[in-house]
């Protein structure tokens, strides 16, 4: 099986390639290098060597190997998002990040957009991060092997010119696309209440459509969480519980709990209809969760494919309860905390014991969702922890944001980098196919 070799490449602004041979490879310089690029084996002439410093010089590290007297070089990994005027929307931070994280551990990282592809010749107008200007530089590109979804809202994801990009891209033979879309809450858990070993974790969930539903709903658990389909960040959210005969609700506004009693379930029907307005909600069993400095608080676990393509848990965070007290999420006012001191504090006698079983819960869904959702390769999830130690499941991001956390967040762009070699088969010292 043909070696493979990591070296600098470099792109300059005029199209040029450079790939910077290990020194034993004299051979290869004294002809001309024909590099196979992306999963339609584009052909490109390679230049030997490091050209001069110059203005949009571009570099990354890249694995390759030598096969047929071409160079199999990858992988491609093309961030697709949606155009903004002449350039694109997204988190810029992120994509930067993950850039520099090709660039550490070897591939070719670039931004695109649907407008960007030339589907009759299969190449890209993308966009590389170059270092010294700290800006984004455009040129044209092969199509990658690997496609990341961060299309960023659910609204942009509807566009007509988006549904007919992902659904060309789907049938693309030999391209690797994830994740392909955001999850929707209601048909997400139909799912996995057909997993026998997730059913446990799964606090009731029902449409929110008509009066007798909700009353029932509501007046079978006294304390209910109303929670839009398509919603994100904790965006309209509303809590509902039973106290003192009355029947209480809040939801959050400006980062302030709103709250608002009524007599009876038929007095607050009204006021809910009005906050929903047209938009589709779900009826989630509310859980009493365990309390940590007075507080309730969600595990937020990160779950990715790996370097061999196996599902792992990157890592688990804390987000505990503002003032609010509605949600955990941090820009409405929740905050951060490690595990291990949570934990511990909690379960003196038993933290390794039940973190080990959050891991394992958090795997059981990803693999789940595996078998009902293809293109599934990270996903981030909202646990609850009772003061038991039972395991709930709240709620699944198809595309998580950034971490806080420095640890899980360097893990997170490994995993991310290393999986796409994986999958295109381009690892550095494994034994694989060729591509």
């Amino acid at each position: 099986m043909p070696q493979t070799h990591s070296s600098w490449l470099t792109v300059l602004p005029s199209g040029r390639w450079y790939l910077q041979l290990p020194r034993n490879m004299a051979r290869l310089r004294k002809r001309p290098l024909i590099a196979s690029l992306g999963p339609f084996a584009q052909k490109k002439r390679l230049y030997p060597g490091l050209p001069s410093q110059q203005p949009g010089r571009i570099r990354t590290r890249i694995n390759w190997r030598l096969a047929n007297d071409s160079l199999l070089l990858g992988p491609l990994i093309g961030i697709l998002t949606v155009g903004e005027k002449t350039g694109f929307q997204g988190n810029r931070e992120n994509f930067k990040d993950i850039f520099l994280s090709g660039k550490k551990w070897g591939a070719l990282v670039y931004v695109f957009t649907p407008d960007g592809i030339n589907w009759e010749k299969k190449r890209i107008r993308g966009y590389l991060y170059n270092e010294l200007g700290n800006s984004w530089q455009e040129l044209t590109l092969p199509f990658p092997h690997v496609i990341y979804n961060r299309i960023p809202t659910r609204k942009a994801e509807q566009r007509p010119d988006v549904i007919e990009t992902l659904r060309r891209i789907r049938e693309m033979p030999n391209v690797t696309f994830f994740n392909r879309c955001f999850f929707d809450k209601q048909k997400l858990f139909a799912m996995l209440e057909t997993h026998k070993e997730i059913l446990p974790h799964l606090p009731e969930t029902k449409k929110l459509d008509t009066l007798p539903r909700f009353r029932h709903f509501c007046g079978e658990h006294r304390f209910v969480y109303l929670k839009p389909v398509r919603g994100k960040a904790g965006e309209g959210i509303m809590r509902i519980d039973y106290r003192n005969n009355r029947w209480r609700l809040q939801r959050l506004k400006d980062h302030k709990a709103l709250t608002r009693r009524f007599s009876s379930l038929d007095d607050m029907w009204p006021y809910v209809k009005r906050q929903i307005r047209k938009k589709r909600y779900i009826m989630q069993q509310g859980i009493r969760r365990a309390f940590y400095q007075g507080k309730p608080f969600d595990l937020r676990v990160l779950v990715q494919k790996n370097g061999t393509g196996e599902w792992g848990v990157t890592g688990i965070g804390i987000r505990r309860a503002g003032s609010q007290n509605i949600t955990t999420h941090v820009p409405r006012g929740g905050s951060i905390h490690s595990v291990a001191p949570v934990l511990s504090a909690l379960f003196p006698h038993d933290s390794q014991k039940v973190k080990d079983e959050i891991r394992k819960t958090a795997l059981a869904i990803a693999r789940a969702l595996q078998e009902e959702i293809p293109d599934l390769a990270e996903m981030s999830m909202d646990l609850g922890l009772t003061q038991d130690g039972k395991i709930w499941l709240f709620e699944v991001n198809a595309k998580p944001e950034k971490f806080d956390e420095p640890a899980i967040r360097t893990r997170s762009l490994s995993n991310l980098i290393h999986y796409a070699q994986f999958i295109s088969r381009l690892q550095k010292g494994r034994e694989e196919a060729v591509c």
